[in-house]
């Protein structure tokens, strides 16, 4: 029996060369979008594996959430970084609990030196346990106290190699952040994919030197401002979230992850002064290290839903609307084999034969594009690199499950493609079918609910695809265009550069081709600060966060911010220069320079000089920008832990209003009221603005400075777009992957709607002949048959608006300044579908319309 299965398929192959080659490429097409969403999903949920602990590994998570539920708390939901003083609450609360590492990232460009040879490489510093958690893969030095001794750090064999060629690092001294000393204890081997610490896009932690915890103290800049070597007040550390925080569990312990979490409800209650629980919840959990990777437990654009299981749905998407195409071909293709399907039945054949033999095709058409769909995916692996930030191939096919998941992957297809063809065939009665050398089968509504079902898809995909463009075009052209001149960023602290703020400023200034230079305390786009304000001085009064930005001189003339009111802050009035201090809401602030003695006994502080935006002057019902002009704000009251004996706490004059201009991708709480600027001396990175006709000039005398000031010490610069590009490096993934996978719903639909055309047209010939006998026109026969095969893409596009305007909604929602969502995305997706439904039909459509009367009746 299976013999005779095999010959009679192939036989329709040979008979029907085109549409098997057609069901062949649209379900190859489709398995592609499936097989890589589905080796997306194998890659992430594979993560760590290389480590023997994994099961037992997991991290501190912390949730912040609004108490009046605005948006803040989404974006914060199981975030992976948490305070780091919560290691030392937690060995406290939680004896119990085996093992507690900290990491953090000392600085993903840290300035590393053997002698002349210096670099920059990706730093983080761990505690001594984080050698115990995890076993990582040792080629040189003690895998157990490597970072026990101070001032001692780790590095990869590639940084080694770098860094001393071939001799041996082990004992060797590293000048880290052009500051602190250091001794090489320890070479590791790449650590294997995939891995947070591994090189994909989504990699958390890919480090290139693994530094003892000391080193990152005696690296960072003091915090809030304060003298270098000040301990933090009490409480302030639960302010930084930063660090990451393992936790190992092991199986049998006194506690488990379970119990654990559990007990995890109140810990924040405990330990975070009152003052920031005033306004937000705090709530800490464990994720489990293997999920770091790929975020399952991360909320996708605020969809509720993992990107693993974004992309499965997106793969199963376009792989249905393969599946729909071999379906409506099939059973059009049917209609020419009723004859041999009549004369099997009257020779004994029965229904569950037919509908098998009509299966096993379709199994083994699966089973051909399933092949053509692997060699597809693996020669396509830097495309999928670009999508998915990650190379998936060498993982995939190393996975022994992924067979029997292959497997199971062609049964489905074959039912979900196969099962309505098989049906109606098998339906099929003998001496109707033996009667007539073709007939139509199967009803004509399901058929054109199947066309209508994969445009409907493909409009989905379309309109998503044109509202994430158009909002991806308009965040670059908000954040760059205004800027007419290249921005550069110089990133090198003065902590670790030893290179004075104010000298290089007057250094880059006297470079002809620099037109003005500012700093920032961070680059735009990869951070940003929320902090409190109130628009009176009544500690119940009404808080307000708002997006807190400091800067030097020259700050707004640098990014081209227009001044609406007032002025922005210069030199002329030395009450804009503050006295180092902390951000607002901390209660850190100190006096400005030049108080009294007096003052600082007890007076009244003078306010802080800041400038505002406009939606800030808006939400604090300021009035105008000029009548916000002299006007006061203020900071809520500090923490309860904090405010033992503070110092007094400044209010804030607005001497300026300029436009809103936002330096941030992530979306703000509902209630932010705009942003704040305030003057800050000794920021961290420098950014000069650089004539665009003399660019080459102006680097160049850039780095001739820069030569000048600190000649031992590598210069770290980008463009701002540079900056920006990275930042939006995620959303451009995103579009390029609503891009490929509209493009091949579309090529699907297309190819299946071509092949109906085919069968379509031939079918209506007699009716075409008929209508043209009664004085019909070949025009009028095109209208007619276009006008058929456009009627369920019309249908197709009315149902895919509801749900692509949903899913344009909650893409836009996660944005600072989101475009409209007009009519004009569903009307393209309208004309888009119906112009490329009418163009792949129309050569058949043309072809019949034109058919003679006498061709077709000649023989009635």
């Amino acid at each position: 029996m299976l013999g005779h299965y095999v010959s009679v398929a192939l036989r329709n192959v040979r008979t029907s060369p085109f549409t098997s080659a057609v069901n062949v490429v649209t379900l190859a097409v489709g398995l592609v979008c499936f097989v890589t969403a589905y080796a997306a999903g194998t890659f992430w949920s594979s993560a760590e594996q290389r480590f023997r602990k994994v099961d037992d590994i997991h991290v501190l998570t912390v949730s912040i959430k609004s108490r009046d539920g605005s948006g803040f708390g989404t974006r914060a939901s199981n975030f992976t970084y948490a305070p780091d003083v919560a290691a030392e609450a937690l060995k406290s609360d939680y004896p119990a609990i085996a093992k507690i590492a900290r990491a953090v990232t000392i600085d993903r460009k840290t300035m590393v030196a053997n002698g002349s040879n210096a670099m920059r490489l990706f730093s983080a510093a761990v505690d001594p346990e984080f050698l115990d958690i995890f076993d990582l893969p040792f080629v040189a030095g003690d895998a157990r106290s490597a970072l026990s001794s101070p001032r001692s750090v780790v590095l990869t064999r590639e940084s080694a190699t770098r860094l001393f060629g071939v001799d041996d690092p082990i004992g060797k001294t590293l000048v880290i952040g052009n500051a602190v000393d250091a001794t090489v204890t320890g070479v590791i081997d790449a650590i294997a994919e995939p891995s947070q610490f591994g090189r994909s896009a989504n990699a958390q932690l890919p480090f290139e030197l693994l530094a003892s915890r000391d080193v990152y103290d005696a690296i960072r800049p003091a915090p809030f401002g304060l003298p270098a070597g000040a301990s933090l007040p009490p409480g302030a550390g639960w302010f930084m979230i930063g660090t990451i925080i393992y936790l190992y569990l092991p199986p049998g312990g006194e506690l488990s992850a379970e119990s654990l979490t559990r007990q995890l409800s109140d810990f924040g209650a405990r330990h975070i002064p009152a003052q920031m629980l005033r306004n937000q919840d705090y709530t800490f959990g464990l994720l489990p290290v293997r999920e770091m990777l790929g975020g399952n437990a991360r909320d996708f654009f605020g969809t509720g839903l993992s990107f693993t299981s974004v992309l499965l749905v997106l793969g199963g998407l376009v792989l249905g609307v393969a599946c729909v195409n071999y379906a409506n071909l099939a059973t059009a293709r049917a209609a020419r084999r009723v004859r041999e399907i009549g004369v099997r039945k009257a020779l004994g054949a029965s229904p569950a034969q037919i509908a098998t033999q009509n299966l096993f095709e379709a199994a083994a058409l699966t089973l051909a594009a399933l092949v053509v769909a692997l060699v597809v995916f693996a020669l396509a692996q830097p495309l999928v690199k670009d999508l998915v930030g990650a190379d998936l191939g060498a993982t995939f096919f190393s996975k022994l499950r992924i067979w029997p998941a292959l497997i199971a992957l062609v049964l489905g297809v074959t039912l979900a493609a196969g099962a309505y063809p098989a049906f109606v065939l098998s339906r099929v009665r003998p001496v109707s079918a033996i009667a007539v050398a073709q007939a139509r089968i199967g009803s004509p509504l399901f058929s054109m609910l199947l066309v209508g079902a994969q445009f409907a898809i493909a409009s989905f995909l379309l309109i998503a695809l044109t509202v994430i463009t158009l909002q991806n075009s308009e965040m670059r052209r908000n954040a760059l265009s205004a800027i007419a001149d290249p921005l550069v960023v110089i990133e090198n602290p003065t902590s670790q550069t030893k290179v004075a703020v104010a000298t290089l400023r007057e250094r880059l200034s006297a470079v002809p081709q620099v037109r003005a230079v500012t700093e920032v305390m961070a680059t735009p786009w990869e951070f940003f600060a929320i902090t409190s304000v109130t628009s009176s001085p009544d500690p119940m009064s009404p808080q307000h966060s708002t997006a807190m930005q400091q800067v030097g001189f020259d700050f707004f003339d640098v990014f081209n911010v227009p001044l609406l009111a007032g002025r922005v802050f210069d030199h002329e009035h030395a009450e804009d220069i503050p006295g180092t201090g902390p951000p607002g809401g901390l209660g850190l602030q100190r006096p400005p320079r030049g108080a009294s003695d007096a003052q600082n006994a007890g007076e009244p502080p003078k306010p802080q000089n800041i400038v505002v935006d406009r939606a800030f002057v808006t939400a604090l019902g300021l009035g105008t920008p000029e009548e916000a002009v002299d006007k006061l704000v203020y900071r809520p009251p500090p923490p309860a832990a904090l405010a033992a004996a503070p110092p007094p706490q400044p209010p804030m004059r607005i001497i300026g209003v300029v436009e809103d201009r936002s330096f941030s991708f992530f979306k703000r709480p509902t209630e932010t009221a705009g942003a704040m600027y305030s003057l800050q001396a000794d920021l961290g990175i420098t950014v000069a603005r650089v004539r665009a006709a003399d660019l080459d000039k102006g680097l160049a005398g850039i780095d001739a400075a820069w030569k000048e000031l600190a000649p031992n010490v590598a210069l770290s610069r980008r463009f701002l777009d540079e900056i920006f590009d990275r930042a939006y490096a995620s959303y451009v993934r995103i579009n390029h992957l609503f891009s490929t996978l509209s493009v091949m719903a579309f090529a699907i639909s297309v190819a299946g709607l071509f092949g109906m055309a085919i069968f379509v047209a031939g079918r209506r010939r007699r009716e075409i002949g008929v209508r043209k006998t009664l004085g019909g026109t070949t025009t009028q026969m095109v209208a007619l048959l276009l006008t058929g095969f456009s009627k369920p893409v019309l249908v197709a596009n009315v149902i895919a608006w509801p749900a692509g305007y949903l899913a344009a909604r909650q893409y836009l929602n996660q944005f600072p300044e989101s475009i409209p969502i007009g009519p004009w995305p569903f009307v393209a997706s309208v004309v888009i579908t119906v112009a490329i439904a009418c163009l792949a039909v129309l050569g058949q459509t043309v072809r019949a319309a034109r058919t003679t009367p006498a061709e077709v009746l000649r023989n009635e």
